[in-house]
């Protein structure tokens, strides 16, 4: 009868407690057995538990070609940074005085100049200082041993449509099931500090990115970059249509628009309880120009310029609304409509292209005019 190939239980039992093992010296004495170990009970169960988790996650995909976003080891370090992202200065409330006229105009200067950057339309003006974003996720979270990888995935999963986002949901044709986990969600941290760790918080789902905070503390890749490495890990970028702003708290961005643009437009505010109410801002407007050149309207130009080629991509609108006391924010993204070269000749020429025949000129009649 044939030996099996696999180890017998009792092999099993024997290898793992190391019976018939020796140190490699020369001692002639056998190992003492293995003593019951609780951490190895506790990796067992842990390993148990985060293939189930796994497999779960799994189940819950969209797609089942998605890619993986394993979450990272837990380590103090991880949990140090995860508490000092608590502790958070940059975030500015609604409480933050009303920005001083002289500062609305540079942020409708700057919001034109980045208008005209993404359609391509200004050559003599100033150069364009965003390049082309080059940046994956496996550069992001993937190190190479020794050294640590640059970040840790402190969260990922499926999760339902986001709530500040379900009320415009109608349009945009993205999920909007409130029980189906099509979003997935990611929490990333930085290595290297462990007070005042950068932090990414994003919902990614095919055609939008759904930003729900951002800290970065001008240390590592830029935020735009991120976001879209982030983005292509799931889907295609010819497919992104929209980026969503979560409980918007900058300094420049909220009280452009709570304290500023809805008075003046005499639109209800955060105190609002009649419900979800969107303002739309179009290009070329001066209220879109200004959202457009605070830190977020700068942000989203950064990334729809370092995402395609300059005159490919724009944003025609920016969409506002006020829901449970916070802003929330969508800018639109749509490809730049193509013109020809010159208005002489017609977009869509009515006649071939080739001479036309004269045998198919001899049916009309002619007056004897030239």
């Amino acid at each position: 009868m044939s030996q099996s190939p696999y180890p017998t239980v009792k092999q099993k039992v024997k290898g793992w407690l190391g019976i018939g093992k020796t140190d490699g010296g020369d001692d002639p004495k056998e190992p003492p057995s293995t003593p019951k170990s609780p951490k190895r009970k506790r990796t067992s169960s842990v390993d148990l538990r985060v293939s189930k988790r796994l497999a779960r996650i799994r189940e819950t995909y969209p797609n089942p070609n998605t890619p993986d976003l394993p979450e990272s080891p837990r380590s103090v370090r991880m949990y140090a940074g995860k508490f000092s992202t608590i502790i958070n200065p940059d975030k500015i409330h609604i409480l933050d005085r009303t920005p001083p006229k002289e500062k609305i105009d540079r942020y409708q200067a700057t919001g034109a100049q980045f208008e005209d950057w993404m359609a391509n339309t200004n050559s003599a003006g100033p150069a364009c200082p965003v390049v082309q974003s080059t940046l994956t996720l496996a550069a992001l979270v993937e190190g190479n041993p020794p050294e640590r990888p640059e970040f840790d995935v402190w969260k990922s999963e499926f999760v339902v449509p986001p709530a500040e986002i379900r009320g415009c949901l109608e349009s945009t044709g993205l999920p909007k099931n409130e029980k189906s986990k099509d979003y997935r969600y990611s929490h990333l941290h930085r290595n290297g500090n462990l007070m005042g760790v950068p932090t990414y918080e994003h919902c990614m789902v095919e055609g939008a990115i759904i930003v729900k905070a951002v800290f970065r503390r001008k240390q590592g890749p830029q935020w735009t970059d991120i976001a879209l490495a982030l983005y292509k890990h799931d889907a295609a970028i010819d497919t992104l249509r929209y980026v969503y702003y979560t409980t918007v708290e900058n300094k420049e961005t909220q009280p452009l628009v709570g304290k500023v643009l809805y008075p003046n437009n005499n639109l209800p505010g955060p105190g609002n309880r009649a419900g979800t109410s969107i303002q739309t801002w179009h290009m070329h407007t001066p209220e879109f120009q200004q959202i457009l050149g605070t830190k977020l309207g700068r942000a989203t130009s950064h990334l729809v310029l370092a995402a395609w080629p300059r005159g490919t991509h724009q944003i025609p609108r920016i969409n506002t609304w006020f829901w449970s006391g916070g802003l929330h924010m969508r800018f639109d993204i749509e490809p730049v409509a193509r013109v020809g070269p010159s208005r002489s000749r017609p977009p869509r020429p009515t006649t071939p292209t080739t001479p036309t025949p004269p045998s198919r000129r001899s049916h009309r009649p002619t007056s004897g005019a030239a």
